[in-house]
């Protein structure tokens, strides 16, 4: 059994490296906490630079954001995108990176490295072809095809990280199921995919908040503003009302809220995730 690294240490040493620790964690928390707060102040109060506290406490720039720049319509598409492309990103690469885990056969490896040497392209490299592919299939500008699209971006992530799971998974759940006559597909929905849930929770934080937070892709592939995400609805925000920082910062504010919810809520089966092959 390892011990405590701290076990030998003097108690000074032991609050010293906690303080450390604690004002890390303020500094990287503070650009954040100052962009909340500041969304709930004035404008005057904003611009002067009085006070770190909002006084007087307002909503306006809350109600900005709705009104000027109907933020809802663009949260909604990119809910759209970030879901639409994280379940079909984990879809396509449960299947392709079960068999590719369990199975061996001419060209699987060179199928397995393709997918992941697909993560070391630049996603700069990207923007030409994507463009053009876009416009050929008819999916340029359009929710379906913002979808498709990131799909196939978050489609090697998902592979890698999945396949380097399901191949530390024992089979022998599997190979009992095979020999009382369970199906492929069955031994793959009834006990692959409840064992790897912690894998899935993880690809799907990281594919959602990637996707959630894009703008190069989205700026490049969509024209018409009721098909644009979130991201561009801020910049437009700010070079459309200048002077109203307040509900630029307040409209970060709300886009900020969505994956710290869905990492509270899925954060056991994150860590779990990140910490598989610890033990092993």
């Amino acid at each position: 059994m390892i011990g405590s690294p701290f076990r030998h240490s003097s108690r000074p040493v032991v609050a010293g490296l906690y303080l450390v620790l604690i004002l890390a964690c303020l500094l990287s928390l503070g650009p954040t906490l100052w962009v909340v707060l500041s969304s709930f102040k004035t404008a005057d109060q904003f611009n002067s630079g009085s006070g770190f506290w909002p006084s007087p406490f307002t909503l306006s720039g809350y109600l900005d954001a709705f009104t000027q720049v109907r933020l809802h319509e663009y949260v909604a598409n990119t809910l759209l995108y970030a879901v639409g492309g994280t379940a079909g990103a984990l879809t396509i690469a449960l299947l392709a990176a079960y068999p590719l885990a369990r199975y061996r056969f001419r060209g699987s490896g060179s199928i397995t490295a393709a997918f992941s040497l697909a993560l070391a392209v630049p996603l700069v490299g990207l923007a030409t072809p994507e463009f053009f592919i876009m416009r050929e299939l008819g999916l340029f500008n359009s929710r379906p095809g913002m979808v498709i699209f990131y799909a196939a971006l978050m489609f090697p992530l998902s592979f890698v990280v999945l396949r380097s799971f399901l191949a530390g998974l024992p089979p022998e759940l599997e190979e009992a199921a095979h020999i009382d006559g369970a199906g492929y597909f069955a031994i793959l929905r009834t006990i692959v995919l409840p064992l790897s849930r912690p894998a899935l929770a993880t690809v799907a934080v990281v594919s959602f908040v990637l996707i959630w937070n894009e703008f190069f892709f989205a700026n490049l592939l969509t024209v018409s503003q009721r098909n644009q995400n979130v991201q561009l609805a801020l910049a437009g925000f700010k070079s459309q009302f200048g002077s109203n920082v307040t509900g630029s910062l307040a409209g970060a504010t709300l886009v900020m809220i969505v994956p710290v919810v869905l990492f509270l809520i899925l954060q056991r089966q994150v860590i779990a995730g990140l910490t598989a092959g610890a033990t092993k």
